[in-house]
């Protein structure tokens, strides 16, 4: 993979206490970003905006965060990046005020939020490269930022560590105040000393905030070589199972329905030609369900969101129907059953990584 930077392993601790250590660290956590109302998530209500990332360029050298209305009206831009920067994978906080979201640019590949009007712009991790990328000896990579349930927290994938054979020692996930403090780990606590087995990625913290579900590839001597399946974390526990089929090579901002019931993801991830459909799954990994059934060899669903609903999906689609080049894509919206899909964007740019807010979203309604 391309991420790196200085290891800062911690001090070796017998099994038994670092074992114990782990469980009552992630046990604190869970009680940390549980409501009182466990059943529901707070995202839970009305549906307001839709934030998602749009190239500003054909080439795709710069992205901003936009926000929409549902209906493709009232399109505002938030980001406004410096040429050749990217700023992706934006999640909306429960109450609508801020979007947290990542940005990758030669100099960095970080974690910032804004305010749902655009102001007051923070980044919350530094990666700060010195020799100018995410590659061998540069620094440590952030990404795939999303909100805790309770808006205090931000989980992320954070990459470090020296790379062998074109392989960064560890990729992982971590767990942040929303001000960017108190940065935990919380997988990959204990690889070989040969790396680890997994690169993981792409978190959300379930509704009542005990779960964790994240996109792990196999890497070194994990089996199957290559593969990639969606993964839960019991933050109670410490526990974590596969909940997907590698067959399907599953992933891509995977979301959970606001009453954590189901959980939504596309296949195909590792297949850049080819169809890509829209699947739900139950966090035990049973009643996997299709939703979508393109099979023209070209069209893909990319990364989705429920609606705070519940009764409606969110998600990026090439091609678009804005533009004649295959790689673009636009931003649809359909019924949480994959019925009746709409167009909310029509650009020839490529619009992507949807995440649909609350009815309370910021400053726009």
């Amino acid at each position: 993979m391309r991420h790196t930077y200085m290891n800062t392993r911690p001090p070796t601790k017998t099994r038994t206490s670092f074992v114990l250590t782990t469980v009552i660290g992630l046990f604190a956590l869970a009680c940390a970003v549980m409501t009182t109302t466990p059943a529901e998530a707070t995202y839970a209500g009305q549906n307001g905006r839709i934030a998602f990332r749009r190239f500003l360029d054909l080439d795709q050298t710069t992205g901003a965060v936009f926000t929409t209305r549902p209906d493709g009206t009232r399109e505002f831009q938030v980001t406004h990046p410096a040429p050749g920067f990217v700023d992706r994978n934006p999640d909306v906080s429960p109450d609508g005020r801020r979007i947290v979201f990542q940005r990758e640019g030669p100099t960095m590949e970080d974690v910032f939020v804004v305010n749902s009007d655009g102001t007051y712009l923070r980044q919350l991790t530094d990666t700060a490269f010195p020799d100018g990328n995410c590659l061998p000896g540069s620094g440590e990579c952030n990404g795939s930022p999303a909100w805790s349930n309770d808006g205090g927290r931000i989980v992320f994938s954070r990459a470090f560590g020296p790379v062998v054979d074109d392989l960064v020692e560890t990729d992982a996930l971590f767990v942040m105040r929303a001000d960017g403090t108190h940065v935990r780990q919380l997988t990959q606590l204990h690889p070989p000393a040969t790396g680890a087995m997994g690169e993981d990625d792409e978190p959300q913290l379930s509704p009542d905030g005990t779960h964790l579900l994240f996109q792990r590839h196999n890497v070194r001597t994990a089996e199957p070589n290559g593969a990639v399946a969606l993964w839960i974390l019991d933050l109670r526990t410490g526990r974590q199972h596969r909940i997907t089929p590698y067959r399907l090579q599953a992933g891509d901002t995977p979301d959970w329905s606001p009453d954590g019931k189901k959980i939504l993801f596309h296949d195909n991830l590792d297949t850049p030609d080819g169809n890509a459909n829209l699947y739900t799954i139950r966090p035990d990994g049973s009643h996997l369900r299709q939703l979508t059934f393109a099979d023209d060899g070209l069209t893909r669903y990319l990364g989705s969101s429920f609606s705070p609903d519940g009764k409606w999906i969110t998600a990026g689609k090439r091609p678009s129907t804005g533009g004649p080049d295959l790689n673009t894509a636009d931003v649809v919206i359909m019924r949480a059953n994959g019925t009746g899909e709409r167009l909310v964007t029509r650009t020839e740019l490529y619009d992507s990584y949807p995440d649909w807010g609350p009815g309370t979203f910021g400053h726009l309604h």
